[in-house]
C-alpha cells in the first residue's frame, strides 16, 4: 500500500492509519518507533479535547476475524498487552492508530 500511494504522489498515512508491526515484544525496534510516535502525537493533541491517543492492538496473523483485538490509549497497558500476546502465542502483533 505504501508503495502504491507514494507512486501516485500521496502520503500513505493521510489515508491509512499509522501502523506498526511488532514481532519481538517491547524489545523490537518497531515498538521503539511506536513509543516515539505515541509520545509525539500525545504532545500534539494535548490541548485538543476531541482527539485521543487511542490504538488498536491485534494479532499480526489471521487478524481478519476480530479475535484478540483490543483498544487502548494507555502506553503501559499497550506494552503489557503486546508482551503478553507475543509471549503466550508466539505470534506478531499489529499496533494501529485508532482513527
Amino acid at each position: 500500500m505504501k508503495e502504491y500511494y507514494e507512486s501516485i504522489g500521496q502520503e500513505v498515512f493521510s489515508i491509512l492509519p499509522v501502523t506498526f508491526h511488532v514481532k519481538e515484544g517491547d524489545n523490537d525496534p518497531e515498538f521503539g518507533k511506536f513509543v516515539e510516535y505515541y509520545n509525539k502525537f500525545g504532545e500534539e493533541i494535548q490541548n485538543d479535547t476531541e482527539k485521543k491517543n487511542a490504538w488498536i492492538i491485534k494479532p499480526g496473523e489471521n487478524s481478519n476475524r476480530g479475535n484478540g483485538i483490543t483498544v487502548s490509549d494507555n502506553l503501559d497497558e499497550i506494552k503489557k498487552l503486546l508482551n503478553d500476546f507475543v509471549e503466550s502465542s508466539q505470534r506478531t502483533c499489529i499496533i494501529q492508530q485508532y482513527i
